[in-house]
C-alpha cells in the first residue's frame, strides 16, 4: 500500500507540474488534447481543447513547421525530445512559451503517434528569448500576402454551394493541388482564399497571380525567380513560388500560361523543387497550388490551351462553381448582402428592391454572375434617394437588354420530350416564386396559384429547398 501511495504521489506531482497534454496520430492529427493552463480561464481551456480535436497539429499551432515542432520531430524520429523553452504563437495569435517533453507512441515496433507533456512558462519568460533551437515567426498577414475571404464570405442558400463549402472543409488541410472552374464573376478567388484560410497554412503567405496578365518573358521570372546575370538587367530575385513557401500560390487563368511554361510548372508540382532563371541549384519548396480556369475543362483540353498531364496533376481536387443563373435561389440573399454592404459604404438606408426589380433579376441571365449583380446593386445605391431600389435606379444597359428577349430572358428547355420540358419549367417557376417570396411557401403557393400541399409535393419531387 505504501509503494502504491508513493507512486500516486509521484504521479500527482508530475501532473501538478504540467498543464497541457497533446496526443497526435501518425499523420499529425490531434487525437486528444487536455489543456488546463491556469493562465487562461476554464472556458478558454475547454474551448481550445475542443478546437484542437481532429485537426492537423500545424493548424492548431500554425507558427511551427514539421522541422521546428518538438512533437512532430518525436513522431518523425521516434526519439524522446525535451526542450527547456519553446516559443510559439497559437491559431489565435497568443504567445506561448513552454517547457515540454515529447515521446513517440510505439506499437509492435512502429510509431503510431506521439505525446507531448508541457508546462506554460510564458509569465517567467525573459526579454532576451533564447531561440537557438527554433526558426519561429509570429502569424503574419502582411499586405503582400494578405487574404480577405473566408468561408463566411460565401453567401449562399443553394445546396450546391453549401456542398462546396463542406467540401472545402474536408480538403483544406490536404497538400494536394486544387483546380477551380467557374465562369467570370462566380468567385474563384473567393473559393481559393477560403481554402487557404480554412487550412493550417492560413498564417503563411497566400500569393496570387493572373497568368493572363503578364507576357511570357516576364512570367517565368515572376514565378520561379532569377539569378543575377541570367539575362540583361537580371538581378537575384525570389520568385512567387519561393515567396509562397509554406503557404499557398493561386494561379488564376492557368490555361493562359504558355505551353513551355506549363511543362516547367508540371515539373515543380511533381518534384517540389524550383530552378530560378539562370540558376544551377534547385530550391526545395513546400507550396499548396490552387489553379483556376474560366472555361469548361473539356474545351480547354480540346483546344490544347492546357497540357493534359498538367490538367490531371492539378485536378487532384476539383471544385466547379455553378453560375448564378443556375442558382437563382441565391439572388435574394445576395441582394440583401450587397445592400447592407453598400449602405455602410455610402451611408445610405436602402431596405430592399421592388418586386419588379426582383422579377427582373430572376429572369436575367447574369453573364457576369455574382460580380455583375454586386455592381448593379452598387450602381443603384449610388443614385437611390429612398428606401427601395426600383427599375429606374438600375443601370441603363440592364434595361436595354429588356428589349432583347433572347438576351434577357432565360431560354426555356430546348426541343425534346414534352414531359421533361414541363418538369424543367415547373422547377424554374417554383424556384423563382420561392426566391421572390424569400422562401415563404404559403406566399409562393399563392403566387403560383396552387395549393400549399401541391407546392410542397413538387418541392420534394424536384428536391427544391427553401
Amino acid at each position: 500500500m505504501k509503494e502504491n501511495s508513493h507512486s500516486n504521489t509521484d504521479i500527482k506531482n508530475i501532473f501538478n507540474y504540467i498543464d497541457s497534454i497533446t496526443i497526435i496520430d501518425n499523420k499529425g492529427i490531434v487525437m486528444a488534447q487536455l489543456r488546463y493552463n491556469p493562465r487562461f480561464s476554464q472556458e478558454e481551456n475547454m474551448k481550445e481543447n475542443k478546437f484542437a480535436l481532429n485537426k492537423n497539429y500545424l493548424e492548431v499551432i500554425p507558427t511551427v513547421t514539421p522541422e521546428t515542432s518538438t512533437l512532430l520531430q518525436a513522431l518523425k524520429t521516434g526519439s524522446v525530445i525535451f526542450r527547456d523553452k519553446q516559443t510559439v504563437w497559437d491559431h489565435d495569435g497568443r504567445k506561448l512559451v513552454t517547457k515540454n517533453i515529447n515521446f513517440p507512441i510505439m506499437s509492435r515496433g512502429k510509431i503510431i503517434g506521439a505525446i507531448e507533456l508541457s508546462k506554460d512558462i510564458t509569465h517567467i519568460e525573459k526579454n532576451n528569448d533564447d531561440l537557438k533551437y527554433y526558426a519561429i515567426s509570429k502569424p503574419r498577414n502582411t499586405q503582400a500576402h494578405a487574404t480577405k475571404y473566408t468561408l463566411n464570405d460565401i453567401v449562399s442558400e443553394d445546396p450546391s454551394m453549401i456542398e462546396i463549402k463542406n467540401h472545402i472543409r474536408r480538403v483544406a488541410n490536404s497538400s494536394s493541388s486544387v483546380l477551380v472552374y467557374g465562369e467570370t464573376g462566380t468567385g474563384k478567388e473567393l473559393i481559393s482564399q477560403s481554402i487557404h484560410n480554412e487550412s493550417y497554412r492560413k498564417y503563411k503567405p497566400f500569393v496570387a497571380i493572373n497568368c493572363a496578365a503578364l507576357p511570357e518573358s516576364l512570367l517565368e521570372g515572376m514565378l520561379f525567380g532569377s539569378v543575377k546575370g541570367a539575362f540583361t538587367g537580371a538581378v537575384n530575385q525570389k520568385g512567387l513560388f519561393e515567396q509562397a513557401d509554406s503557404g499557398t500560390i493561386y494561379l488564376d487563368e492557368i490555361n493562359s500560361m504558355p505551353i513551355n511554361l506549363q511543362v516547367k510548372l508540371l515539373r515543380v508540382l511533381q518534384e517540389k523543387y524550383i530552378l530560378p532563371l539562370g540558376g544551377d541549384k534547385p530550391k526545395k519548396i513546400d507550396v499548396r497550388v490552387i489553379a483556376s480556369i474560366n472555361k469548361e475543362p473539356t474545351d480547354v483540353i480540346k483546344r490544347e490551351e492546357m497540357r493534359r498531364d498538367l490538367f490531371y496533376r492539378l485536378n487532384v481536387i476539383n471544385i466547379k462553381i455553378p453560375p448564378l443563373r443556375e442558382r437563382k435561389i441565391d439572388i435574394s440573399c445576395l441582394v440583401n448582402f450587397f445592400i447592407k454592404k453598400y449602405n455602410i459604404m455610402f451611408n445610405k438606408n436602402v431596405q430592399k428592391v421592388s418586386d419588379e426589380v426582383m422579377d427582373l433579376f430572376l429572369l436575367y441571365k447574369w453573364q457576369g454572375n455574382v460580380r455583375e449583380l454586386e455592381h448593379v446593386i452598387e450602381a443603384a445605391i449610388n443614385i437611390v434617394e429612398e428606401e427601395i431600389i426600383r427599375i429606374e435606379h438600375l443601370p441603363i444597359y440592364l434595361m436595354e437588354n429588356n428589349t432583347d428577349k433572347e438576351s434577357f430572358v432565360m431560354p426555356l428547355v430546348k426541343t425534346g420530350p414534352l414531359n421533361k420540358a414541363i418538369e424543367q419549367l415547373e422547377r424554374e417557376m417554383i424556384t423563382a416564386a420561392l426566391c421572390k417570396e424569400r422562401g415563404n411557401i404559403s406566399n409562393a403557393s399563392k403566387t403560383l396559384e396552387i395549393p400549399r400541399s401541391t407546392l410542397q409535393y413538387k418541392m420534394e419531387k424536384y428536391k427544391i429547398t427553401k
